[in-house]
């Protein structure tokens, strides 16, 4: 699995330094909410693109996990709760049962 990844990594890898070397020489004009930037070369506007994506998905998939950690925490303790409660039932005996 370990070696799948490493080719994958070096994949995207060749993929960007490749795009990078193909578009060095191409200029675009961005627009950002009431900022105009004028012949801005296209490798920088696609990495920056690219790190803010990288940093909303960590934003987003670390609040998953901090939703499942909450959840998992909360089932453990009412698994604990039943556990407790079971424990008591089973050491209960038949008369106490009987008068209930």
């Amino acid at each position: 699995m370990w070696a799948f990844r490493m080719i994958l990594i070096l994949l995207i890898i060749a993929v960007v330094v490749g795009f990078s070397m193909v578009n060095s020489q191409q200029l675009v004009s961005v627009d950002l909410l009431t900022v105009r930037y004028e012949m801005v070369p296209l490798v920088y506007v696609t990495y920056w693109a690219f790190l803010a994506g990288m940093l909303v998905t960590f934003v987003l998939g670390l609040s998953y996990v901090l939703k499942i950690h909450t959840d998992l925490r909360t089932d453990r303790k009412e698994k604990q709760r039943l556990l407790t409660e079971i424990t008591a039932l089973r050491n209960r005996s038949i008369e106490e049962i009987d008068e209930l």
